[in-house]
């Protein structure tokens, strides 16, 4: 028997326990999974868009539950282990946001370590990192601003960066699939800014290629070796080459391959230099923007920052609208400083990865969240090794909607055809506006998790995830699925 027959079949027979075993078999797994709490349900109309999109359904896990309750209206391999790429992300931001609050704002407390005369410090300044998720330049720019205006101008010793808010080793980046200068590898930090990262825009001028950092960071030297090349526009920014070129006491980067003049302008995102050099270049560069002065070098030094702080900066974001930002633009390092500093707080001890997985198991587990399959790399999804079964996403989003926390997950994630990750799939399909969706996407895997509110007025759980070669291809089942539950929910 086809699997598009065993298909058709199954949805016109839900209740055909040997129809089950048939395609269970056809797909590979073991009659013993016929006992499933969750037996697979694929109703016809179901079966049928999922048939036009060609997926193979042995690489696919999905689940369809109302929020009201009672039995899932579509299932497949719902029980299966399977790699949730950003998916994870919602076990882990609700997690975070139950334990924290929505109202919980990030502190970088400032130290002096010398004596402050007049407008002069005699010392060192000593920042202790709070483990903000999004220390941008806005802020940084304002930050400088505030200490400025407190009376400081020139510091005559370094900047000693007290990160024992963390526990987590000293790379700052990850290398996932190869490539350190991707942002989405930039690690932990507990006084991680701007995401170790900024933006290199290239611009055509005469003969040459210019280079401007935005933010900028002081001290470090740029190695332009971008060949400047006629035509129409096929090398643009993001085809150069961006890497680390200097030592540790003298950063540079340098900047090569071919730019085409007809692309004009252009800009791309890209992690550098170590946590300290970063953080070096981007305080001076917005230190001496604001008028203040500074030659000393910049250090890092657990345990550093002793006593009352002489000034404090506090994060303008709250816990709800740093999940809002992870959810909806799927930002891996924001995840896992939210994670790390939740366990900080709840742990009162510097975070470490182990305690940080044991407090989300703890934490689920008191909630009847208990997931014996539940395996947590980073909490970020960008993982080989991070599992959870569809059902038990689609549980954690079940047991979110019941929560005094429900309407800010609902709409942290991106809304379908509005915005985040979602903002141009299903644009101008009737689902659109109706649907708050999480997507992931690694090689392999592909995953969409969250709600929608289908045309009957009643609410589901959605969860869809894909693993394997051709997951690449499974938007189209995944839009299906969404489709469907929307025309029959």
């Amino acid at each position: 028997m086809s699997m598009t027959r065993a298909l058709a079949r199954a949805g016109s027979s839900r209740g055909r326990v040997g129809l089950l075993l048939t395609v269970l078999a056809l797909v590979g797994f073991p009659l013993g999974a016929a006992a499933q709490v969750v037996p697979n349900l694929v109703p016809e109309r179901l079966s049928k868009a999922l048939r036009a999109t060609s997926l193979p359904l042995s690489d696919a896990g999905f689940i369809v539950v109302p929020l009201a309750g009672g039995a899932p209206i579509a299932a497949w391999n719902a029980e299966r282990a399977m790699n949730p790429a950003s998916t994870m992300k919602l076990v882990t931001t609700y997690t975070t946001l139950s334990l924290l609050g929505p109202d919980y704002r990030w502190r970088t407390p400032v130290f002096l370590g010398g004596r402050l005369d007049g407008d002069v410090l005699r010392g060192d300044l000593i920042v202790k990192g709070g483990g903000d998720p999004k220390l941008v330049i806005e802020d940084m720019t304002e930050f400088a601003a505030r200490l400025r205006r407190a009376g400081l101008r020139e510091i005559r010793g370094d900047l000693v960066i007290d990160d024992g808010l963390f526990d987590i080793g000293d790379d700052s980046v990850e290398r996932f699939d190869g490539d350190p200068t991707q942002p989405y590898n930039v690690r932990p930090h507990a006084a991680l800014m701007n995401f170790k990262a900024t933006k290199f825009v290239i611009r055509p001028e005469g003969q040459a290629a210019s280079v401007m950092l935005d933010p900028a960071l002081a001290d470090v030297e740029i190695d332009n070796d971008i060949r400047l090349v006629g035509g129409p526009c096929r090398y643009g920014a993001h085809g150069l080459s961006i890497r680390d070129a200097g030592s540790e006491s003298k950063p540079a980067i340098r900047l090569s391959g071919s730019y085409s003049a007809a692309c004009g302008e252009q800009a791309v995102f890209t992690a550098v230099l170590t946590h300290r050099q970063f953080i070096h270049g981007f305080f001076k560069a917005a230190w001496l923007a604001a008028g203040g002065t500074f030659e000393g070098r910049t250090r890092i030094q657990r345990g550093a920052a002793r006593g009352q702080p002489w000034a404090e900066w506090i994060s303008p974001r709250n816990a709800a609208e740093v999940v809002a930002d992870i959810n909806k633009f799927s930002n891996n390092v924001m995840t896992r400083q939210l994670l790390l500093s939740a366990t900080a707080d709840v742990m009162k001890l510097p975070a470490t990865m182990d305690r940080a997985r044991r407090m989300m198991r703890d934490w689920l587990g008191t909630h009847s969240l208990s997931f014996p399959e539940l395996v947590v790399d980073n909490g970020s999804g960008l993982s080989r090794d991070e599992r959870i079964t569809p059902a038990h996403l689609a549980q954690v989003l079940q047991h979110a909607s019941r929560g005094p926390h429900a309407e800010l997950m609902r709409t942290s994630l991106p809304q379908v055809g509005v915005d985040g990750t979602m903002k141009s799939r299903l644009a101008g399909d009737p689902i659109a506006g109706q649907a708050w969706i999480k997507t992931g996407s690694l090689t392999d895997v592909r995953s969409i998790a969250g709600y929608v509110i289908a045309a009957s007025g009643r609410r589901h759980a959605v969860v869809m995830v894909v693993n394997g070669p051709r997951a690449e291809s499974s938007q189209a089942a995944q839009d299906a699925l969404l489709r469907w539950v929307y025309a029959n929910g």
